[in-house]
């Protein structure tokens, strides 16, 4: 979501939904604060997916100590794309590493570049890494 659009959905959720409204400006602060430090530019898509995993993250930590959040969770979840299930990863690694002239360790960061470059914020890199680690051992 684009900051234009996250500001959109601020104001519409001022008048129905305090809560998400806070929530929301929160994450927009967020986002414009990374863009800040940044070299100061407008703050961009990457900014908003950024800050939401932040807040989520800070957020999964609040319950984890025992702090209601509220839907805090739900609504932040909306900002960061799902992941592939490891069925799906698993296709990616084995069809890149069939690719290869040979199953080599070394060759690791170049795999792993390469799911990064194509695939992005789709795969949980944790995972493709093991599984890049032991398709290639």
């Amino acid at each position: 979501m684009n900051i234009k659009d996250l500001r959109k959905e601020m104001m519409l959720a001022k008048k129905t939904d305090p809560k998400k409204s806070t929530i929301l400006g929160m994450l927009l602060d967020a986002a414009q604060k990374l863009a800040k430090n940044d070299g100061n530019r407008d703050a961009n898509e990457k900014d908003v997916l950024a800050a939401a995993k932040r807040e989520l993250k800070m957020a999964h930590q609040s319950i984890e100590a025992g702090i209601d959040v509220g839907n805090a969770v739900e609504i932040l979840e909306v900002f960061i794309p799902k992941t592939m299930s490891p069925e799906e990863t698993q296709k990616i690694v084995d069809a890149i590493v069939a690719g290869l002239p040979e199953k080599n360790p070394k060759l690791i960061g170049m795999v792993m570049g390469t799911l990064k470059k194509e695939y992005g914020e789709k795969l949980n890199m944790g995972i493709a890494s093991q599984m890049v680690k032991t398709a290639l051992s």
